[in-house]
């Protein structure tokens, strides 16, 4: 199973789309995440320590890595890029991603993702130690031009390359309204519920079935979100989610 645990909200970044900006900014406490680490039962799982921050913040975050690994588990992490031990991660993680939106350096600091030359350095050097098996680029679609990034990566033989669009749930889209488009319908199925793709723990150690839900205030259990999805009743964590909806459309506008 993949699973992942939101290890801080701290970030380097000021991304416009990004939840965890309008998060408190703190780390998850070490006995939050020995906890969290301890329940997760044996097997080859995949942990990621990521959430809506930059993971490699985290005081503790090599310590993390380590604690993964006693227990059996392959580590990984997507980061931003900017302040990594490069080779650390090369030589102490299975794989890594890092995000990373466009080529334009005065585009990347508009939208908040600063510091690209030194970015682009980092997944340059990745690339030579790691490989493209190893290594992931993350890209978050709101409406830019693709093909120089693409051209990039194809040059550096990097094929992992994971595009999202947009996310038009509440939780994220209060940052961007003029982007998201509300004229979805509901079809209540949903994949992280009808099978446990993945678990997501958030920064106070709670389960969820995503990485989707970041106003848990109305969260009670994973059971009764799918109860309430089978009754033709949408849960107020999951309003306005993708994966529960179907002509589901996002502006392709640039941001202000």
């Amino acid at each position: 199973m993949f699973l992942q645990i939101e290890v801080t909200t701290h970030c380097s970044f000021i991304c416009f789309y990004c939840a965890g900006r309008d998060m408190p900014q703190r780390h998850m406490e070490w006995p939050v995440f020995e906890r969290v680490i301890a329940g997760i039962p044996p097997g080859a799982h995949a942990v990621s320590l990521q959430g809506e921050g930059e993971p490699t913040l985290h005081p503790r975050f090599w310590d993390m890595v380590a604690a993964a690994k006693i227990r059996g588990f392959s580590p990984t992490t997507i980061t931003n890029g900017y302040e990594v031990d490069v080779e650390r991660i090369a030589a102490e993680l299975p794989d890594v991603a890092v995000s990373l939106d466009t080529l334009d350096e005065a585009e990347a600091t508009r939208i908040g993702r600063l510091k690209l030359p030194r970015v682009l350095a980092t997944v340059e050097r990745l690339a030579a130690l790691m490989g493209p098996s190893r290594l992931r680029i993350m890209t978050v679609d709101y409406g830019q031009d693709l093909a120089p990034l693409r051209r990039y990566l194809n040059a550096l033989g990097l094929h992992q390359h994971i595009v999202q669009p947009l996310q038009r749930k509440d939780d994220y889209a209060r940052r961007y309204p003029d982007r998201v488009r509300d004229n979805g319908v509901y079809h209540y199925r949903c994949r992280f519920l009808d099978a446990p793709v993945m678990r997501f723990f958030t920064i106070d150690g709670l389960e969820l079935p995503c990485c989707f839900i970041k106003d848990t205030t109305g969260f009670t259990t994973i059971d009764a979100l799918g109860t309430d999805l089978k009754r033709g009743v949408v849960p107020a964590p999951c309003a306005g989610c993708r994966e529960i909806m179907t002509g589901v459309a996002t502006v392709s506008r640039r941001p202000p």
